[in-house]
């Protein structure tokens, strides 16, 4: 059987721990917006995502919620709220997978601005650029962004198709 033809159980049992990353979401919900940036360079490049990134040796994931948002859109992080964890399989690069903590940011100081890495733009959280952005949003992203704790894996091919998934949401993360 070739790696595209395998299940995500298959790749959920060749890694006992995967990296920590962590993506963030500020909200307007009074405006019904989200804050989404362009990714200029690096994974995801050319895509439409939260900030976010890997945690350092020994720094938590909070801590790397905090510090990769202040770097990649130049806001402070006040208040926030995990409400996802989702497993992430690639078939050919194992050196991809990885356990990603979603947080929504209700609050925080400075105005988000242009980094080198991230170009952000505020969207109604009803007319996301789906077409634009990793194909696994459209499975969890509105749940996450109304406050529905999810978890999920998704296994992608050699071209970042999803071709093997599993979402439910939980009471708790």
């Amino acid at each position: 059987m070739d790696a595209e033809g395998r299940k995500l159980e298959y790749y959920e049992g060749r890694h006992a721990d995967l990296r920590d990353v962590t993506l963030c979401y500020p909200i307007d919900p009074g405006r019904n917006m989200v804050l989404i940036a362009m990714k200029k360079r690096g994974f995801g490049v050319g895509k439409w995502n939260g900030s976010g990134g890997k945690c350092k040796e020994g720094e938590s994931v909070e801590d790397a919620l905090k510090r990769e948002t202040e770097e990649e859109l130049g806001i402070k992080i006040r208040s926030f709220r995990k409400v996802g964890v989702l497993k992430f399989f690639f078939t050919d690069h194992m050196e991809w997978d990885q356990k990603v903590h979603v947080f929504l940011v209700d609050s925080w100081d400075g105005d988000p601005v242009e980094s080198e890495e991230m170009r952000p733009k505020w969207h109604r959280i009803d007319g996301l650029p789906f077409k634009d952005m990793w194909p696994d949003d459209e499975y969890w992203l509105l749940d996450a962004l109304s406050g529905k704790k999810v978890r999920a894996s998704f296994l992608f091919d050699s071209d970042n198709r999803i071709i093997d998934h599993r979402i439910e949401n939980v009471e708790s993360l």
